[in-house]
């Protein structure tokens, strides 16, 4: 049986012509007050999946300005509270006012922690949900979670499922990142995962200038061939020309699926404003012929193949949740449950991800 991941998240030709013809960014601004209309102070404000964002001051505002245009989910986030979001759809030069209200959440991490150490149940459960958000790839052998106590688990007929009492904090040495992520949603059995969050980059200080070009090319390869790389290079028409080809696969009135090799840059409809709408039906098979294969794939539960050596090409596979799916000037699904992956691009997780906004340097 297939296994899929919803994905939320998520520009070529000199960003996509300075997105839609040097569209002016936008700026959002507004107030983080807690449920009886108190401003809150030093919350997390953030655009998720990004490294934009900015901390309220002691009036509770906030600003994140030079914001593309776009599909955005605006977070905010405070320990002791439950994060308020909202989606937004941002214009060339608007200036947009969100008000967040965050409500309080009762903590009891001590007990939780206790809990923690003593539960091998937990362990094997945290085992689990750290393999399924983070990956097995060996940029998930250098990511971990610093505050693994907060989160708490259930299973019930081989689902596992998983709540967070507070944002878990995540460092990626691999990529050299540290990630604030608020769980939403949790769901992993046999046949399906299914988790829901959202995330902000901050980038790591490397150490010494051998680190930081260590990071440098591990997240350009971490780029190349993942889901944000296809969505760009599909809005600027360069799939083919960046290495990647297509299968679709249709299904006949007996059931049959037929393979009809086909241009990728033909999928994606792009309007005057930047934005795009993908359109298939069935199945679209995807083949990234500019990395290999992770030595890890063909250990992990999502390789369903019988071969012992790593491909020299990355094979995936995308389905739409309906027929259409709205991508915008910079490559983000406008509903992050719309496109569903599988293969390769289901293998990476959290810790291959790099933020939205990230574009390899030319000399990568």
């Amino acid at each position: 049986m297939t296994q899929t991941v919803r994905v939320r998240h998520a520009l070529p030709l000199l960003l996509l012509l300075a997105t839609a013809a040097g569209a002016q960014p936008a700026v959002i601004a507004g107030t983080v007050r807690d449920a009886d209309g108190a401003p809150l102070p030093g919350a997390n404000v953030y655009l998720s999946g990004t490294a934009r964002g900015a901390a309220s001051g002691a009036d509770g505002r906030f600003e994140i300005a030079g914001v593309p245009p776009g599909a955005y989910r605006l977070v905010g986030s405070m320990l002791g509270f439950a994060p308020d979001a909202h989606d937004l759809r941002l214009g060339p030069g608007e200036r947009r006012a969100v008000d967040l209200t965050l409500a309080p959440v009762a903590l009891d991490l001590g007990g939780v922690a206790v809990e923690a150490a003593r539960d091998d149940r937990w362990r094997r459960h945290l085992e689990r949900f750290t393999t399924t958000l983070l990956g097995e790839s060996a940029n998930a052998d250098s990511t971990r979670i610093l505050n693994p106590e907060v989160l708490a688990f259930h299973s019930r007929w081989g689902t596992l499922t998983a709540t967070a009492s507070a944002p878990l904090v995540i460092e990626n040495r691999a990529l050299g990142y540290r990630l604030t992520y608020d769980l939403t949603e949790f769901s992993a059995s046999d046949i399906r995962v299914s988790y829901d969050g959202d995330e902000r980059f901050e980038p790591l200080t490397p150490t010494d200038r051998a680190e930081a070009d260590r990071w440098a090319e591990a997240r350009a390869r971490a780029y190349r061939g993942s889901l944000s790389h296809l969505l760009q290079a599909l809005l600027s028409r360069t799939a083919e020309d960046e290495a990647f080809s297509g299968t679709h696969l249709m299904t006949d009135p007996n059931g049959v699926r037929i393979p009809f090799r086909v241009s990728l840059d033909g999928f994606l409809e792009r309007d005057a404003d930047g934005w795009g709408t993908l359109r298939f039906r069935g199945q679209l098979d995807v083949v990234y012929a500019g990395e290999s294969e992770a030595p890890e794939y063909l250990t992990s539960e999502w390789f369903r193949e019988h071969r012992r050596r790593p491909d020299t090409i990355q094979r995936s596979g995308l389905l739409l949740d309906g027929l259409t799916a709205r991508i915008d000037p910079q490559g983000t699904p406008e509903d992050p449950d719309a496109i569903m992956v599988m293969g390769y691009m289901a293998f990476e997780r959290l810790a291959d991800r790099v933020p939205e906004e990230y574009r390899p340097p030319p000399d990568l």
